[in-house]
């Protein structure tokens, strides 16, 4: 099998409104999840934002993308319609979708997972998050050498949260101020998968850990399309073998 080719998409840091996210990633976060991404052998990265031609995400770079990252948070609503469609059907098609943090709530979460993932509550003073693996089977927990992952300083996402029930649950995460949420999840959507992991903010250093790096890029291995027969969705058809007694026609 050839490489997998990642997409990291963001919408980018406002730098005025941001300017303890952009101290810690001056060239966006596409850039810097791309950067140790790039990394692993098996993966061809590539990077692109809101503010490009097509909000970036063309149907030329879906069509050349096996796993896009998403990570958004202030401009959904500057997001095409049009662009999420591509998005979402590209993720029925096959496309591995990795959402992430507050990704869940972009529109191409909403069309794929539902409404209701636009709720939930949440805590912005930087507390310890402890992401404990509760699937030691998935691949995205490959090689972590403990039994959690402990970020020092983290934004709390807290249960109940507007998620629909996982097809896989992965992590639950516990934070110093009591509260909980299920941080990793799966779902498989048509022919393609997504993946929500929820550590992320953008002013604390979350994705300079080494373990939830690991998580990511097993996670992009576990997002690759199966490459399974391709369906064509044209309505009614004829059957394949022979009717004896058809009731009509």
């Amino acid at each position: 099998m050839g490489k997998i080719r990642v997409t990291c998409w963001s919408e980018g840091i406002d730098a005025q409104l941001e300017p303890r996210a952009i101290a810690l990633y001056p060239n966006d976060i596409n850039a810097y999840l791309a950067g140790f991404l790039s990394k692993h052998e098996d993966f061809l990265v590539t990077t692109r934002n809101i503010r490009e031609p097509e909000n970036g995400l063309s149907q030329e770079v879906l069509d050349n993308t096996d796993v896009l990252l998403w990570w958004s948070h202030l401009y959904d609503a500057d997001f095409a319609d049009e662009a999420a469609e591509r998005v979402a059907n590209a993720v029925l098609n096959g496309m591995g979708l990795m959402l992430l943090h507050a990704g869940i709530h972009g529109k191409p979460a909403k069309l794929l997972l539902g409404r209701s993932a636009n709720t939930g509550k949440y805590r912005e003073v930087g507390e310890m998050e402890r992401v404990w693996v509760v699937d030691r089977s998935h691949p995205a927990v490959s090689g972590l050498e403990k039994e959690y992952i402990e970020l020092p300083v983290s934004e709390m996402y807290g249960e109940p949260y507007g998620i629909p029930t996982p097809d896989e649950l992965v992590f639950i995460s516990w934070f110093e101020g009591g509260e909980v949420l299920r941080s990793g999840a799966a779902w498989h959507k048509g022919a393609g998968k997504v993946f929500f992991l929820a550590p992320g903010h953008e002013e604390f250093p979350v994705y300079a850990d080494p373990e939830l790096q690991k998580v990511m890029a097993n996670a992009v291995r576990y997002l690759r399309p199966a490459g399974g027969p391709p369906v064509t969705f044209h309505g009614e058809i004829g059957s394949i073998e022979t009717i004896k007694h058809p009731a009509k026609g």
